[in-house]
């Protein structure tokens, strides 16, 4: 991202300007902007570079999804399949093929809408499987939602919307797994009114999946998620912070953005920027994830340095199964984010692509890549991400 800021200084005012500004724009967080670029750049380079042309309504269609205009969204992803597909890559069609569904499905919906009623400020435990969640009162249920970064979306189980009272909008559409690859189908529904500790939120939109697609199935546990609140969410609240202490903050109350790292966005979800053996890395940052994760771009780009990287097999557990993939094990990686370093170690790198967006970027970072510092905060107002001071770790002997 950094190249191409300095390329802009310097471009010439036209359609190639707009394309990459536009794109530029949909990464880092300026939509509006994004959209009247994009809009603009197209008109000269559906006929002359049908690549460019894809690649900017792939973003346009994402810069719709996130302003709420889900009819604009849907029209977008049809122009893309109908004319451009042959630009995309065979998971590329699939995943467009997805968004479009489900953009079809919220066609009517209402913009979703956030107002502040005070601080938020909310207590947070680990689950069964390692990750984050709090226990929202939601239409009079109390349920534990699992806090999760890298959620395009909200979710909840189809028993847990039935106590919900939501009632799903017509028609089905397709989702596929993060974590295991497999497809499940969806339906969609609002959640009129959501109340994240003073932040009330209004027409959340939710994917309803089968309770099975959300049973989490590890070698020696079995795990039900209900509720997951994903990226629409977390956004609107502009700054959210998390605590070792086990407290969760978001808006006015949040900690700033302290001096971290450049912020991005991939579609939705949010991505950084991280240094590794002297190199500059995007990495999705999923805190619905218990660890990191590396992709084959990693593999690819580090393997002649892996003399003492160990074949071994990982076990993969989510949403309709567990997978087990041959990987390798790198014994230590150091993530260094603005002046902090995270140090995890036995990291498992896949040699061969999974079959996700996990293979376009470089991996995917969990909770360990957080797990040694007070805190950290996205800030989505600035586009950055930040560490809080280190923890202190008694001397091993």
């Amino acid at each position: 991202m950094g190249e191409l800021e300095a390329s802009l200084r310097t471009m010439k005012s036209g359609p190639e300007r707009d394309y990459f500004e536009g794109v530029l724009a949909n990464r880092t967080g300026r939509v509006d902007e994004s959209i009247r670029l994009l809009n603009r750049a197209l008109l000269a380079i559906r006929a002359s570079r049908k690549d460019r042309a894809a690649v900017a309504l792939e973003h346009l269609a994402d810069d719709y999804n996130k302003t709420f205009r889900y009819a604009d969204a849907a029209k977008v992803y049809d122009d893309l399949l109908a004319h451009f597909s042959d630009q995309l890559s065979g998971d590329q069609l699939k995943g467009t093929k997805e968004d479009a569904g489900v953009a079809h499905l919220l066609g009517g919906a209402p913009t979703q809408t956030i107002t502040w009623q005070g601080s938020t400020h909310l207590k947070t435990e680990r689950n069964a499987i390692g990750s984050l969640v709090t226990e929202l009162n939601t239409n009079g249920v109390r349920e534990k939602w699992l806090l999760d970064t890298g959620a395009n979306q909200s979710v909840v189980s189809r028993s847990f919307a039935k106590r919900l009272g939501l009632h799903p909008l017509p028609g089905f559409g397709q989702v596929m797994s993060g974590v295991t690859g497999m497809e499940s189908p969806l339906q969609v529904a609002l959640i009129p009114m959501l109340k994240v500790g003073g932040a009330m939120m209004r027409n959340v939109v939710v994917l309803i999946l089968d309770d099975v697609d959300l049973n989490i199935k590890l070698p020696d546990k079995t795990y039900q998620i209900n509720g997951i609140i994903g990226y629409p969410v977390f956004q609107a609240m502009g700054v959210i912070t998390f605590s070792h202490d086990g407290s969760f903050k978001a808006g006015p109350t949040a900690s700033p953005g302290m001096a971290g790292t450049q912020m991005y966005m991939k579609y939705l979800q949010p991505v950084i920027e991280c240094k590794t053996q002297g190199v500059v890395l995007p990495f999705p940052l999923d805190t619905g994830a218990s660890g990191t994760v590396l992709s084959i771009r990693y593999y690819e780009q580090f393997h002649s340095n892996s003399k003492d990287w160990k074949a071994a097999e990982n076990t993969t557990g989510g949403g309709g199964g567990t997978l087990r993939r041959k990987v390798f094990v790198v014994p230590q990686l150091d993530l260094q984010v603005g002046t902090r370093v995270a140090t995890l170690h036995n990291v498992p790198v896949f040699p061969k692509k999974i079959g996700s967006d996990r293979d376009e970027l470089y991996g995917n970072l969990g909770q360990d890549f957080v797990a040694g510092f007070e805190s950290f905060t996205l800030d989505f107002t600035k586009m950055t991400f930040s560490l809080g001071a280190p923890l202190n770790v008694p001397a091993k002997h």
